[in-house]
């Protein structure tokens, strides 16, 4: 099941440090990160990190792009596994990235962030002063003018010689974990056609990457005779996964025409969006007999089933999904919802189970503390009940109100100290401004 939330994030402009904030859509989907970190790890291991610390954010953007912003999460666009033709392609990708972690070139970037400002705050009191005292306003103004172009040509050649740095490190990855360099070239090879489309001075990722054919003249010397790039179906299916859920059907049902497993996938999610639901259950059904041992094909099934209203069906489809991926928080907690939909203590009790895995694997996610709490609720359990509200309110920055709730309880849970302890942490919490 692809969901798509919409988030704020704080984004830092590569331009004098000006921040902006804008809302993006971050795709959750088990299948899709379950395939990029079978990427990412190994690309961690061959460069020295720890494969278990990799992290990755899917966010729902047509471009081809990934990114780093601290830590070791790799920010990946749908537009690269779109638009990528072979699983060698999305590899180097996180391979570069990869190399900027293990560069430290984002902490160092802040460094030449910071310089760069100081360049430009010196040229704009220098040039307020030649305009006020002197009486030169036009000569303060060049002045100031040259001064945010000087700190813009300073923080623009940091950021090249990084990217080259990545670049490098990236290679040597490829190298060890025996892809293909071709995936660098025809990654460049779509980069640069959107070169020729935004070479505008204002193109942000044009003036801080060295430009698509000096990179690909850089690593020239690599890009001879590469092995030919891998065939792998999970990435076939997952490309047809997105493609389903983000294009529109009409498109998918155009491109996706074959008896491959991958197309039939996509035309299973396109007839259910354009709620042809007869057609993509036959499709579903084939796919399930077809490939037992594929969770998501029957998370899909669960999904259509939930929806049209089979409820029982629905919670034996999930189930075979959840016995198939266990780990899985998001299958988890589709079963969870449909056995809390189904009703009766019986299901509310294997509800209880799920969804304290799922809390206790992301304690942020809202919505697995709010069917959470309703799972206590169905089995008289009021205060366990008021507890998961209160996280519930915590994790949608309600820290008032589940302060409130916590007060409220955290007598009852006196003989718990790890209840006691996790009360006590939501009542200490700084109230948000």
């Amino acid at each position: 099941m692809v969901m798509i939330k919409r988030v704020i994030v704080f984004l830092l402009a590569l331009f004098l440090g000006n921040v902006s904030a804008g809302a993006v859509s971050v795709i959750r989907d088990t299948e899709t990160e379950e395939l990029l970190l079978g990427y990412i790890r190994p690309i961690f291991t061959a460069a020295g990190l720890n494969p278990e610390n990799a992290e990755v954010v899917i966010i729902n953007d047509p471009s081809i792009n990934a990114f780093v912003a601290g830590g070791q999460t790799i920010f990946v666009h749908t537009g690269l596994l779109l638009k990528a033709h072979a699983p060698d392609e999305v590899v180097f990708v996180l391979s570069h990235e990869t190399g900027h972690i293990v560069g430290g070139h984002i902490v160092r970037g802040y460094q030449a962030l910071q310089n760069a400002q100081t360049t430009a705050l010196i040229s704009t009191v220098l040039g307020g002063v030649l305009a006020v005292a002197g009486g030169r306003p036009d000569a303060g103004i060049a002045v100031m003018m040259g001064g945010q172009t000087s700190a813009m040509g300073l923080f623009t050649k940091y950021r090249q010689t990084e990217e080259s740095s990545a670049d490098r490190i990236a290679v040597d990855i490829i190298q060890k974990l025996g892809y293909s360099m071709a995936g660098f070239e025809g990654v460049m090879k779509t980069i640069k056609a959107d070169e020729r489309l935004n070479s505008g001075d204002g193109d942000l990722y044009l003036r801080t990457h060295p430009m698509t054919q000096t990179r690909v003249d850089e690593l020239k010397r690599f890009l001879k005779n590469p092995p030919p790039f891998r065939s792998e179906p999970a990435f076939d299916l997952v490309k047809a996964k997105l493609h389903g859920f983000l294009d529109s059907p009409d498109k998918v049902l155009q491109i996706y025409k074959s008896d491959a497993l991958a197309d039939r996938y996509a035309r299973a999610i396109a007839f259910y969006r354009k709620n042809n639901f007869k057609q993509a259950f036959e499709l579903i059904e084939d796919l399930v007999l077809e490939r037992p041992d594929n969770p998501y094909f029957y998370e899909l099934k669960g999904q259509l089933l939930f929806e049209t209203g089979q409820l029982e069906t629905a919670k034996e489809a999930y189930r075979q999904a959840y016995l198939l991926k266990s780990d899985s928080t998001l299958i988890q907690l589709s079963y969870a919802h449909v056995l809390l939909e189904l009703g009766g203590p019986k299901n509310a009790h294997i509800a209880e189970e799920r969804l304290q895995y799922i809390v206790g694997k992301e304690p942020d996610d809202s919505f697995g503390w709010q069917l959470l709490a309703k799972a206590y609720d169905r089995q008289g359990k009021k205060w366990e009940a008021e507890y998961a509200m209160a996280e519930y309110e915590r994790s949608i920055g309600k820290i008032e109100s589940a302060q409130q709730r916590a007060r409220k309880i955290i007598d009852v849970f006196s003989d718990n100290p790890i209840m006691s302890q996790k009360i006590q942490d939501i009542i200490d919490m700084e109230p948000q401004k």
